[in-house]
């Protein structure tokens, strides 16, 4: 099965992956002023329409963090990455020496306390086929 690679949409908003909500809004009402159809005049369109779609997905934190995992999934080939978190945001048992985090299927990410060598490490979901990276600077 082939996979097309999604549309760019941080690009469509010259933006970078790790820009502020806010920067990602300027920087949409800039481009929205520069080629609106009835300023721009005929043939920007599909560039608007292209520009509404980016700022539709990238402006809401779930939408936008789901088209990030989509992105991350075909920059990685088959690795399906979800998420990347840090080792903070994960629920710790201390008798088990586990730590966990919840999938978005309502399965468990699973790291124990001895696989912690690296400064990054990625763990799959229990119930489904997403994997999230988990950074472990301390």
């Amino acid at each position: 099965m082939e996979t097309n690679k999604p549309v760019d949409y941080y690009k469509v908003l010259h933006s970078e992956r790790k820009a502020s909500d806010e920067e990602l809004k300027r920087n949409y009402q800039r481009l929205a002023l520069l080629i609106h159809p009835d300023k721009a005049g005929h043939g920007h369109e599909e560039k608007f329409y292209l520009l509404q779609k980016a700022w539709s997905i990238l402006k809401d934190p779930v939408s936008r963090k789901h088209y990030d995992a989509e992105l991350a999934c075909y920059e990685n080939d088959q690795l399906l990455l979800y998420d990347t978190i840090s080792l903070t945001e994960m629920g710790y048992d201390a008798s088990e020496g586990v730590y966990t985090y919840q999938c978005r299927c309502n399965g468990v990410y699973y790291l124990k306390a001895s696989e912690l060598s690296s400064n990054e490490v990625n763990i799959g979901c229990n119930e489904c086929s997403f994997s999230i990276q988990v950074n472990i600077r301390r």
